[in-house]
């Protein structure tokens, strides 16, 4: 009876395969240490909302006529930062009052630094001039001056910058909603602080 032909031997991994499986794990352990690190950050951090309010907000000088809007708004805009290790960098702030869709005034806040566990509180006028305004927006917006509460949504949009100690993050973009702002004329002591929503 012949011999069988012995089995070939066991192919052996080119280097170019064991470099492609290094890399592999390497990365893979990379990925996991930038994980726990991001996890123990945040643990460590405990990142908290910012808060967002007008505390105040009145109009003088109110003119409308032939559907054409003068005014000045004052508002009064509470940021809160509760956070107890991280300090934020916000950017010129643009500043807007709409009513019914439309933007009636705006203005831009000059950038600031908020501390640790910090509230800053913001004064915002913003002017209305000669702003023309569509014949039924105008008569709706008449009707409620003479009631003499006018709503209107508040929006800020900032770019910011958070530092958690020697670490500055990148900017992102916060853009912040107030509404119903109810603005009283003429003004009203008891505002109704309305509190804000934060996206970025």
């Amino acid at each position: 009876m012949a011999n069988s032909a012995p089995p070939p031997p066991p192919a052996t991994p080119s280097p170019a395969s064991k470099l492609v499986r290094i890399i592999a794990v390497v990365i893979l352990a990379l990925i996991v240490l930038v994980g726990l690190a991001v996890l123990i950050t945040w643990l460590a951090v405990k990142p908290k909302q910012l808060v967002l309010r007008i505390e105040n907000a009145s109009a003088r000088d109110f003119s409308l006529k032939n559907d054409h809007l003068n005014a000045t708004f004052s508002f009064l805009i509470k940021a809160h930062n509760p956070n107890g290790r991280i300090s934020v960098y916000y950017g010129p702030a643009e500043v807007s009052a709409a009513y019914d869709g439309q933007t009636i005034a705006f203005n831009t806040l000059a950038p600031f630094r908020q501390p640790r566990r910090n509230v800053t509180r913001l004064a915002a006028t913003l002017v209305a001039r000669d702003v023309a305004l569509p014949r039924d927006v105008s008569t709706d917006l008449a009707v409620q001056k003479k009631s003499g509460n006018i709503g209107l949504v508040v929006r800020i949009k900032a770019r910011i910058r958070f530092k958690v100690g020697i670490l500055k993050l990148k900017h992102r973009t916060l853009r912040v909603s107030c509404s119903p702002v109810k603005v009283r004329m003429p003004v009203f002591k008891n505002f109704e602080t309305t509190t804000c929503d934060l996206d970025w």
